[in-house]
């Protein structure tokens, strides 16, 4: 059945005047609140402040960074506490001062005794009643150790088809500085970076990533992230010309002539890699004390190309003549 304009604009109304009621109620509850000069009792959590460590002293764990601290006051002191707490100074301070190796701090007993390390800002006129959590903390202390660690990147690349990673993934730093217990650091020798891999990547890569600092809190590092790079190239193809024959290990009485003395081949590498390899990069030799008989007069050379080209073809001409002559004395 259809509804009617008359019965939603109804409804409209009943849903209008019910949300305005409950405002005006809220309001009203917050108005009688504030102005009311009743005192109650909050709990507020407040941030844990560790000072006055000894010198060459850390800290060997994790202090709970919080505390849940109840407080009175008067309605209007609590809701300025509500409303401007998360701007204001507000925090719980433990002095460890005379701590030398470790302590059980009871906190109400100590926040009994030292009252002014409840730090609350001026205006706000609360009047500390008790910790509710935690009611105490260890603190135990360590030798202060610094030590130098190699980073190990786990990144992963991977070039889209057609394309090369040319030379190695280049990163900085390569070691990093932790600072902490000497419990903590002296076991640590090296740090990986977290796992990442970058997928089908068609150009260079420039980025940075996360160190996995897996520790403690009280452990700090020089670095959070190493600087990461990787030259991708398309592949292309370069015919490499005049490429000299070399004649190793020949004997001193002798003189040996290689026919033709230079030679033409076909690389394949990333394209601005292979544009920048000469006839020098490039060895093509004859062992003589290896390969040379009388019984034979042509040899296929040996040739060695640069560790980044993927790989060499086409020699002309395929095989080498010897020329063998004595030294006259």
């Amino acid at each position: 059945m259809a509804m009617k304009f008359s019965d939603i604009r109804s409804g409209l109304k009943k849903g209008h005047l019910q949300l305005w009621g409950g405002a005006f109620f809220l309001a009203a509850i917050l108005w009688v609140f504030v102005i009311s000069e009743n005192r109650y009792t909050y709990i507020i959590e407040m941030p844990i402040e560790v000072r006055n460590i000894k010198e060459g002293k850390t800290l060997k764990g994790e202090v709970v960074p919080t505390a849940d601290v109840r407080f009175k006051a008067t309605g209007r002191a609590i809701l300025k506490t509500l409303l401007l707490k998360s701007i204001s100074n507000f925090k719980m301070v433990l002095d460890l001062e005379k701590i030398s190796t470790s302590y059980d701090f009871d906190l109400n007993e100590y926040y009994d005794k030292y009252s002014q390390k409840v730090v609350v800002p001026s205006g706000f006129e609360l009047e500390f009643i008790e910790v509710v959590r935690p009611d105490s903390i260890h603190i135990s202390l360590d030798e202060v150790m610094e030590k130098k660690v190699w980073v190990i990147v786990t990144t992963k690349i991977h070039v889209a088809p057609g394309f090369i990673q040319v030379g190695e993934l280049r990163y900085t730093p390569g070691e990093i500085l932790l600072t902490g217990p000497e419990e903590i650091i002296k076991e640590v020798d090296s740090i990986e970076t977290k796992d990442q891999s970058f997928e089908n990547l068609t150009s260079p890569l420039n980025t940075t990533i996360p160190i996995d600092l897996n520790f403690p809190r009280v452990v700090a590092s020089s670095h959070q992230f190493v600087k990461i790079s990787a030259d991708i190239q398309s592949i292309g193809e370069r015919i490499i010309s005049e490429v000299p024959v070399e004649i190793i290990n020949v004997p001193e009485a002798l003189r040996v002539f290689p026919s033709p003395s230079t030679v033409s081949l076909t690389i394949t590498g990333g394209v601005e890699y292979i544009a920048e390899i000469t006839a020098g990069d490039i060895k093509v030799y004859l062992d003589f004390s290896k390969q040379w008989t009388t019984r034979q007069v042509y040899y296929t050379p040996n040739i060695e190309v640069p560790v980044e080209i993927i790989q060499w073809r086409d020699l002309s001409p395929k095989n080498i003549e010897l020329r063998v002559t004595k030294i006259q004395l």
